[in-house]
Protein backbone atom coordinates (compact mmCIF):
# COMPACT_ATOMS: atom_id res chain seq x y z
CA UNK A 1 0.00 0.00 0.00
CA UNK A 2 0.89 3.58 -0.63
CA UNK A 3 1.44 6.25 2.78
CA UNK A 4 2.17 9.22 0.36
CA UNK A 5 1.71 10.00 -3.41
CA UNK A 6 3.18 13.32 -4.53
CA UNK A 7 1.85 14.79 -7.85
CA UNK A 8 3.96 17.42 -9.47
CA UNK A 9 1.40 19.92 -10.73
CA UNK A 10 1.68 22.96 -13.17
CA UNK A 11 -1.68 24.85 -12.82
CA UNK A 12 -2.60 23.77 -16.79
CA UNK A 13 -5.96 23.04 -17.29
CA UNK A 14 -5.08 20.25 -19.83
CA UNK A 15 -3.02 18.88 -17.11
CA UNK A 16 -5.12 17.67 -14.71
CA UNK A 17 -5.15 13.66 -15.73
CA UNK A 18 -2.48 12.92 -13.52
CA UNK A 19 -4.15 14.27 -10.34
CA UNK A 20 -7.38 12.61 -11.15
CA UNK A 21 -5.09 9.75 -11.42
CA UNK A 22 -3.11 10.11 -8.06
CA UNK A 23 -6.49 11.10 -6.56
CA UNK A 24 -8.00 7.67 -7.40
CA UNK A 25 -5.13 5.83 -5.91
CA UNK A 26 -5.29 7.56 -2.82
CA UNK A 27 -8.73 7.10 -2.01
CA UNK A 28 -8.00 3.07 -2.81
CA UNK A 29 -4.63 3.00 -0.73
CA UNK A 30 -5.79 5.73 2.14
CA UNK A 31 -2.91 7.64 0.94
CA UNK A 32 -1.95 11.02 1.10
CA UNK A 33 -1.29 13.62 -1.59
CA UNK A 34 1.46 15.47 -1.66
CA UNK A 35 0.69 18.33 -4.02
CA UNK A 36 4.01 20.06 -5.68
CA UNK A 37 4.77 22.66 -7.55
CA UNK A 38 8.21 23.74 -8.92
CA UNK A 39 9.05 27.54 -9.26
CA UNK A 40 11.70 26.92 -12.09
CA UNK A 41 15.24 28.94 -11.31
CA UNK A 42 16.41 31.05 -14.44
CA UNK A 43 20.03 31.28 -14.83
CA UNK A 44 19.65 35.09 -13.13
CA UNK A 45 17.78 34.48 -10.73
CA UNK A 46 18.86 34.20 -6.64
CA UNK A 47 20.11 30.55 -6.04
CA UNK A 48 19.01 30.89 -2.16
CA UNK A 49 14.99 31.60 -2.70
CA UNK A 50 12.59 32.89 -5.33
CA UNK A 51 10.64 36.60 -5.62
CA UNK A 52 7.66 37.04 -3.99
CA UNK A 53 5.90 37.46 -6.59
CA UNK A 54 6.64 34.28 -7.76
CA UNK A 55 5.55 32.23 -4.70
CA UNK A 56 2.29 34.40 -4.34
CA UNK A 57 1.79 32.88 -8.24
CA UNK A 58 2.52 29.77 -6.89
CA UNK A 59 0.63 29.83 -4.03
CA UNK A 60 -2.19 30.37 -6.01
CA UNK A 61 -1.57 27.42 -8.29
CA UNK A 62 -1.69 25.29 -5.34
CA UNK A 63 -4.89 26.64 -3.84
CA UNK A 64 -6.00 26.04 -7.16
CA UNK A 65 -4.70 22.45 -7.72
CA UNK A 66 -5.86 21.55 -4.17
CA UNK A 67 -9.83 22.51 -4.98
CA UNK A 68 -9.32 20.38 -8.01
CA UNK A 69 -7.83 17.44 -5.91
CA UNK A 70 -10.48 17.83 -3.31
CA UNK A 71 -13.25 17.43 -6.11
CA UNK A 72 -11.85 13.73 -7.54
CA UNK A 73 -10.80 12.56 -4.06
CA UNK A 74 -14.79 13.33 -3.86
CA UNK A 75 -15.97 12.00 -7.20
CA UNK A 76 -13.51 8.86 -6.38
CA UNK A 77 -14.76 8.12 -3.04
CA UNK A 78 -18.25 8.34 -4.47
CA UNK A 79 -17.23 5.41 -6.97
CA UNK A 80 -15.48 3.37 -4.40
CA UNK A 81 -18.77 3.50 -2.41
CA UNK A 82 -20.94 2.43 -5.39
CA UNK A 83 -18.44 -0.90 -5.35
CA UNK A 84 -20.31 -4.21 -4.72
CA UNK A 85 -18.02 -4.54 -1.52
CA UNK A 86 -18.55 -1.56 -0.48
CA UNK A 87 -22.37 -1.77 -0.86
CA UNK A 88 -22.05 -5.15 0.96
CA UNK A 89 -20.85 -3.43 4.27
CA UNK A 90 -17.17 -3.00 2.83
CA UNK A 91 -15.10 -0.39 4.69
CA UNK A 92 -15.94 3.36 3.68
CA UNK A 93 -12.94 5.36 1.97
CA UNK A 94 -12.05 8.05 4.14
CA UNK A 95 -11.17 11.74 3.50
CA UNK A 96 -7.84 11.92 2.00
CA UNK A 97 -5.31 14.16 3.42
CA UNK A 98 -4.10 16.72 0.79
CA UNK A 99 -1.04 18.92 1.67
CA UNK A 100 0.48 21.24 -0.63
CA UNK A 101 4.11 22.95 -1.08
CA UNK A 102 6.50 25.07 -3.33
CA UNK A 103 9.78 23.90 -4.71
CA UNK A 104 12.64 26.35 -5.76
CA UNK A 105 15.00 24.98 -8.32
CA UNK A 106 15.34 23.14 -11.90
CA UNK A 107 12.26 21.28 -12.74
CA UNK A 108 13.55 18.00 -13.07
CA UNK A 109 16.17 17.58 -10.42
CA UNK A 110 13.83 19.08 -7.55
CA UNK A 111 11.18 16.67 -8.06
CA UNK A 112 13.61 13.74 -7.95
CA UNK A 113 15.24 15.05 -4.76
CA UNK A 114 11.74 15.51 -3.08
CA UNK A 115 10.82 12.08 -4.11
CA UNK A 116 13.11 10.54 -1.30
CA UNK A 117 9.88 11.35 0.72
CA UNK A 118 6.87 9.88 -1.20
CA UNK A 119 5.98 6.38 -1.89
CA UNK A 120 5.30 7.36 -5.24
CA UNK A 121 5.89 10.16 -7.59
CA UNK A 122 3.20 10.97 -10.35
CA UNK A 123 3.94 13.31 -13.12
CA UNK A 124 1.64 14.09 -16.06
CA UNK A 125 3.10 13.94 -19.59
CA UNK A 126 1.81 14.74 -23.29
CA UNK A 127 0.95 11.08 -25.67
CA UNK A 128 4.08 10.48 -28.29
CA UNK A 129 1.94 10.47 -30.33
CA UNK A 130 0.75 13.85 -30.34
CA UNK A 131 1.90 15.28 -33.25
CA UNK A 132 4.74 17.70 -32.99
CA UNK A 133 5.78 16.79 -29.87
CA UNK A 134 8.38 14.36 -30.57
CA UNK A 135 10.34 15.57 -27.33
CA UNK A 136 7.40 16.32 -25.45
CA UNK A 137 7.77 13.50 -22.80
CA UNK A 138 11.76 13.87 -21.71
CA UNK A 139 10.79 15.55 -18.57
CA UNK A 140 8.81 12.85 -17.58
CA UNK A 141 12.03 10.21 -18.73
CA UNK A 142 14.50 11.91 -17.19
CA UNK A 143 12.32 11.67 -13.81
CA UNK A 144 11.40 8.58 -13.86
CA UNK A 145 15.39 7.83 -14.41
CA UNK A 146 16.37 9.59 -11.39
CA UNK A 147 14.04 9.77 -8.67
CA UNK A 148 14.11 7.52 -5.80
CA UNK A 149 11.02 6.04 -5.79
CA UNK A 150 8.39 4.06 -8.09
CA UNK A 151 7.55 7.00 -10.85
CA UNK A 152 3.81 7.27 -12.68
CA UNK A 153 3.41 8.60 -15.77
CA UNK A 154 0.15 9.58 -16.90
CA UNK A 155 -0.60 10.94 -20.40
CA UNK A 156 -2.88 14.07 -20.11
CA UNK A 157 -5.44 12.41 -22.35
CA UNK A 158 -6.44 9.77 -19.95
CA UNK A 159 -9.73 9.58 -18.77
CA UNK A 160 -10.15 7.11 -16.27
CA UNK A 161 -10.95 4.09 -18.61
CA UNK A 162 -8.70 0.69 -19.05
CA UNK A 163 -8.54 -2.25 -17.20
CA UNK A 164 -6.47 -4.94 -16.47
CA UNK A 165 -2.32 -4.56 -15.43
CA UNK A 166 0.72 -5.15 -18.00
CA UNK A 167 3.82 -5.77 -16.77
CA UNK A 168 7.02 -6.19 -19.10
CA UNK A 169 10.06 -9.09 -17.98
CA UNK A 170 12.89 -9.95 -19.21
CA UNK A 171 14.30 -11.96 -16.30
CA UNK A 172 16.90 -9.22 -15.12
CA UNK A 173 16.55 -8.04 -11.49
CA UNK A 174 14.45 -5.27 -12.73
CA UNK A 175 11.54 -7.63 -13.46
CA UNK A 176 11.23 -8.68 -10.13
CA UNK A 177 10.58 -5.43 -8.85
CA UNK A 178 8.20 -4.83 -11.75
CA UNK A 179 6.18 -7.98 -11.44
CA UNK A 180 5.71 -7.34 -7.64
CA UNK A 181 4.63 -3.74 -8.16
CA UNK A 182 2.14 -4.73 -10.84
CA UNK A 183 1.23 -8.14 -9.15
CA UNK A 184 -0.05 -5.96 -6.23
CA UNK A 185 -1.56 -3.41 -8.21
CA UNK A 186 -3.49 -6.17 -10.07
CA UNK A 187 -4.89 -7.96 -6.74
CA UNK A 188 -5.31 -4.66 -5.38
CA UNK A 189 -7.90 -3.73 -8.02
CA UNK A 190 -9.17 -6.96 -8.82
CA UNK A 191 -7.86 -7.26 -12.24
CA UNK A 192 -5.94 -9.41 -14.18
CA UNK A 193 -2.38 -9.39 -14.35
CA UNK A 194 -0.58 -10.29 -17.99
CA UNK A 195 2.84 -10.90 -17.76
CA UNK A 196 4.36 -9.71 -21.26
CA UNK A 197 8.19 -10.72 -22.47
CA UNK A 198 8.67 -9.38 -26.46
CA UNK A 199 11.57 -10.03 -28.21
CA UNK A 200 12.35 -12.98 -30.87
CA UNK A 201 11.99 -16.32 -30.94
CA UNK A 202 15.97 -16.45 -33.13
CA UNK A 203 18.86 -14.15 -32.70
CA UNK A 204 19.46 -13.48 -36.46
CA UNK A 205 23.17 -12.62 -35.54
CA UNK A 206 23.27 -16.33 -34.01
CA UNK A 207 22.31 -17.77 -36.88
CA UNK A 208 23.98 -21.45 -37.34
CA UNK A 209 25.81 -20.73 -33.77
CA UNK A 210 22.77 -21.95 -31.52
CA UNK A 211 19.45 -23.88 -31.85
CA UNK A 212 17.14 -21.39 -33.02
CA UNK A 213 14.58 -21.68 -30.03
CA UNK A 214 16.81 -21.36 -27.31
CA UNK A 215 15.53 -17.41 -27.65
CA UNK A 216 12.48 -18.35 -27.30
CA UNK A 217 13.21 -20.81 -24.78
CA UNK A 218 14.24 -18.74 -22.18
CA UNK A 219 11.75 -16.15 -22.95
CA UNK A 220 9.39 -18.72 -21.87
CA UNK A 221 11.52 -19.09 -19.10
CA UNK A 222 11.15 -16.14 -17.87
CA UNK A 223 7.16 -15.61 -18.23
CA UNK A 224 6.92 -18.53 -16.63
CA UNK A 225 9.09 -17.90 -13.25
CA UNK A 226 7.32 -14.53 -13.20
CA UNK A 227 3.87 -15.77 -13.30
CA UNK A 228 5.25 -17.96 -10.59
CA UNK A 229 6.44 -15.18 -8.35
CA UNK A 230 3.21 -13.13 -8.90
CA UNK A 231 0.70 -16.36 -7.78
CA UNK A 232 2.98 -17.17 -5.39
CA UNK A 233 2.39 -12.99 -3.54
CA UNK A 234 -1.59 -13.46 -4.89
CA UNK A 235 -2.58 -16.87 -5.18
CA UNK A 236 -5.77 -15.02 -6.27
CA UNK A 237 -4.73 -13.48 -8.97
CA UNK A 238 -5.76 -14.26 -12.66
CA UNK A 239 -2.68 -14.61 -14.64
CA UNK A 240 -2.12 -14.47 -18.19
CA UNK A 241 1.72 -14.91 -20.40
CA UNK A 242 2.76 -13.69 -23.63
CA UNK A 243 5.52 -13.80 -25.99
CA UNK A 244 4.69 -10.95 -28.47
CA UNK A 245 7.33 -11.69 -31.44
CA UNK A 246 8.34 -7.62 -31.79
CA UNK A 247 11.08 -5.34 -30.31
CA UNK A 248 10.41 -5.29 -26.83
CA UNK A 249 8.88 -1.66 -26.20
CA UNK A 250 6.33 -1.69 -29.29
CA UNK A 251 5.48 -5.34 -27.55
CA UNK A 252 4.40 -3.28 -24.41
CA UNK A 253 2.98 -0.88 -26.01
CA UNK A 254 0.83 -3.05 -28.08
CA UNK A 255 -0.22 -5.45 -25.21
CA UNK A 256 -0.97 -2.13 -23.18
CA UNK A 257 -3.49 -0.71 -25.50
CA UNK A 258 -7.06 -0.33 -23.52
CA UNK A 259 -5.39 -1.86 -20.01
CA UNK A 260 -5.41 0.57 -17.12
CA UNK A 261 -1.36 0.28 -16.34
CA UNK A 262 1.81 -0.88 -17.71
CA UNK A 263 4.38 -1.71 -15.55
CA UNK A 264 8.33 -1.61 -16.11
CA UNK A 265 11.15 -2.02 -14.40
CA UNK A 266 14.48 0.45 -14.39
CA UNK A 267 18.12 -0.74 -13.90
CA UNK A 268 19.46 0.87 -10.46
CA UNK A 269 22.34 3.04 -11.86
CA UNK A 270 24.45 5.21 -9.65
CA UNK A 271 26.09 8.19 -10.55
CA UNK A 272 26.42 9.75 -13.96
CA UNK A 273 24.64 6.82 -15.44
CA UNK A 274 21.31 7.26 -13.29
CA UNK A 275 20.61 9.81 -15.54
CA UNK A 276 19.74 7.02 -18.74
CA UNK A 277 17.11 5.31 -18.15
CA UNK A 278 16.72 1.82 -20.18
CA UNK A 279 15.62 1.80 -23.39
CA UNK A 280 12.88 -0.07 -23.40
CA UNK A 281 11.44 2.27 -20.79
CA UNK A 282 12.56 5.19 -22.28
CA UNK A 283 11.12 4.39 -26.16
CA UNK A 284 7.44 3.69 -23.51
CA UNK A 285 7.51 6.98 -22.04
CA UNK A 286 8.25 9.01 -25.23
CA UNK A 287 5.27 7.02 -26.71
CA UNK A 288 2.94 6.86 -23.53
CA UNK A 289 -0.88 6.57 -24.03
CA UNK A 290 -1.89 4.33 -21.16
CA UNK A 291 -0.98 5.46 -17.40
CA UNK A 292 3.23 3.91 -16.77
CA UNK A 293 4.85 2.74 -13.65
CA UNK A 294 8.48 2.82 -13.21
CA UNK A 295 8.92 0.45 -10.72
CA UNK A 296 11.78 0.74 -8.05
CA UNK A 297 12.78 -0.05 -4.77
CA UNK A 298 11.55 2.91 -2.80
CA UNK A 299 13.94 5.13 -1.43
CA UNK A 300 17.11 4.44 -3.22
CA UNK A 301 20.31 5.60 -1.00
CA UNK A 302 21.23 7.02 -4.20
CA UNK A 303 22.44 10.93 -4.68
CA UNK A 304 20.15 12.65 -7.27
CA UNK A 305 22.60 15.27 -9.20
CA UNK A 306 21.99 17.19 -12.17
CA UNK A 307 18.96 18.78 -14.02
CA UNK A 308 16.57 16.10 -15.01
CA UNK A 309 14.58 18.50 -17.63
Amino acid sequence: MTDTIMVAVDGDPEHRAALSWAARRAVRDRARLDLVYVIERSWGDSPEQPEPRLVAAADSVLTEQRRIASYHVGVWSEHARSLPAARSGGPTPPAVEISMRHLYGRVGSELASASYEADLLVVGSHSGVEPGRPFASSLAVRVAATALCPVAVIPHTWNGEGEGVVVGVDGGPASEVAVAFAADEAAANGDRLDIVCAGYAANPLLAGFVPELSVGDRRQRVVEDAARSAGEMHPELSIRTTLPETSPSRGLIEAAEGSGLLVVGTHNRHGVKRLMLGSVSHDILLNVQTPVVVARPRREAVSVSGDAR
